[in-house]
C-alpha cells in the first residue's frame, strides 16, 4: 500500500505561469515574473500570443522602446521603464506582458506603463521566379 504523495503524480504548471487564469489579465499589472517560465504571453485588447523563450534571438532596450527578435517574429513594445521588463527577459523570468494602452499613461505613477505590444511577422524569402 501506498502511503503519502507520489512526486511524478503532481501537477505540471502550464508553460506560460504558476497559476491558470480563465480569462484576460488585467491592465493594472504591466508584467508578470515566475519561477522557470518556458516563455512570455503576450496580451492586446482582444488577442494574445505566446512565444517560447527558447526562439528569442536578440533584445535591444532603448528609452521608450525594446525590441525582441524572436525566430518567427519581431516584438516591438513601446512605453516607459521597459529597462525593468528588459532585465527580467534577460533572467528568462518574465511569463507575461500586457499592453495597457496610451491612455492609461498619465493616470497612475507606476515606473513601467506598457503603451503599445506590436508583432512583426518575419517575412519568409521567396524565390524569384524566372521568365523563360
Amino acid at each position: 500500500m501506498l502511503r503519502g504523495k507520489s512526486e511524478s503524480l503532481q501537477e505540471t504548471p502550464p508553460p506560460y505561469g504558476g497559476k491558470i487564469e480563465a480569462g484576460f489579465p488585467g491592465i493594472e499589472m504591466p508584467f508578470l515574473t515566475d519561477e522557470n517560465p518556458t516563455g512570455i504571453a503576450f496580451y492586446r485588447a482582444k488577442e494574445s500570443l505566446f512565444l517560447p523563450y527558447h526562439l528569442l534571438q536578440r533584445m535591444r532596450c532603448r528609452p521608450e522602446q525594446l525590441q525582441l527578435t524572436f525566430a518567427t517574429c519581431d516584438v516591438v513594445i513601446t512605453g516607459r521603464g521597459l529597462h525593468q521588463i528588459y532585465t527580467h527577459i534577460a533572467a528568462q523570468r518574465i511569463s507575461r506582458i500586457v499592453e495597457q494602452g496610451e491612455r492609461y499613461a498619465g493616470v497612475g505613477d507606476a515606473l513601467v506603463h506598457v503603451s503599445r505590444i506590436q508583432e512583426i511577422p518575419k517575412q519568409k524569402d521567396q524565390p524569384e521566379v524566372s521568365s523563360s
